[in-house]
């Protein structure tokens, strides 16, 4: 098939785009600021935030739209009139813990929450947008926290930097707050089952069903380098978590059971995914230490070394 993907530069999009060339023509919608890393790689340059070029170049006479770079309602105005079927990537963030317990489900309410500010009020309004526009043609996928090769936010890559140093990591709390991942590679076959049409459109979260503290992934991480764990918690209400961890003290547990009885999701279990992702880390950088300014203001306490 041809299958135009918006993005397919960097981290999830690159991915996606990999796997999708294994059996498909691929042409990338982009504003051009990434080279191509493959051949056989066809780019149209635009910038989705132009409406009008953007219609146009879906014009092109491609079968499957895959979204992987809508992050809010203004970049789907020129997306709006495609006549094949679309494939978005959502975000477990369009789920509010205000209104439903965990675990999160697909059917529970997703107007965004408000720890995720306007990211998930803006993935939500995206996933209404093409409801209305697609009906029975849209495929949205909802994933946590992704993680894997070529992976440019802080996440992992932070962890192991203060590892494989001998630092401290400091974990919010008790470091018992519960959170998924889902392997780069896996969300990407998920994708490709999606454009093959084994998987059913609708809507599905994309996850490992087992979830992790956060000092049970520092562990796995660890595990994963051959080092030793070494953990502190903050216990102070008043320093975002974000000042020195890689995600808010919040947890985010969702309910995989629609997408593992479609049969289409690999089993790659954290321990395995972070093996594999830190030999490739090793292998391109990507773990250079740099403290935060919390970090750094704590050391020179001295209350965590």
């Amino acid at each position: 098939m041809r299958i135009l993907l918006l993005g397919g530069t960097r981290f999830i999009g690159r991915r996606v785009a990999a796997r999708l060339l294994t059996e498909h023509d691929v042409t990338l919608l982009n504003r051009g600021t990434d080279p191509l890393w493959d051949r056989d790689l066809r780019r149209i340059t635009v910038d989705r935030d132009e409406a009008a070029d953007t219609a146009e170049a879906l014009s092109g006479g491609f079968d499957v739209l895959v979204d992987i770079s809508g992050a809010r309602p203004g970049h789907l105005a020129g997306t709006l009139g495609f006549a094949g079927r679309y494939i978005y990537l959502g975000s477990a963030a369009v789920y509010d813990r205000e209104a439903s317990g965990f675990p999160f489900r697909e059917d529970d309410p997703a107007d965004g929450d408000p720890v995720w500010g306007d990211y998930g009020r803006d993935k939500a309004a995206c996933e209404k947008l093409l409801r209305d526009a697609y009906g029975e043609r849209l495929t949205v996928l909802r994933p946590p926290y992704v993680y894997g090769p070529f992976n440019n936010e802080p996440r992992e890559s932070f962890v192991w930097a203060r590892l494989l140093r001998g630092e401290t990591v400091l974990v919010p709390g008790d470091g018992d707050r519960l959170v998924q991942f889902c392997h780069v590679d896996v969300l990407a076959e998920v994708v490709a089952a999606a454009v093959a049409e084994r998987l059913d459109p609708g809507t599905y979260n994309v996850a490992e069903s087992t979830p992790y503290s956060f000092a049970g992934w520092v562990g796995v991480l660890a595990r994963a380098a051959g080092v030793e764990a070494r953990m502190s918690p903050v216990d102070d209400p008043k320093v975002p978590a974000r000042d020195y961890f890689p995600f808010r003290d919040v947890d985010l547990v969702l309910d995989t059971s629609r997408i593992d009885a479609a049969g289409v999701l690999p089993y790659v279990p954290l321990p395995l995914g972070a093996a594999r992702t830190f030999a490739w880390f090793e292998q391109n950088g990507g773990l250079a230490y740099e403290p935060t300014a919390y970090e750094r203001k704590t050391m020179r306490r001295g209350s965590w070394r």
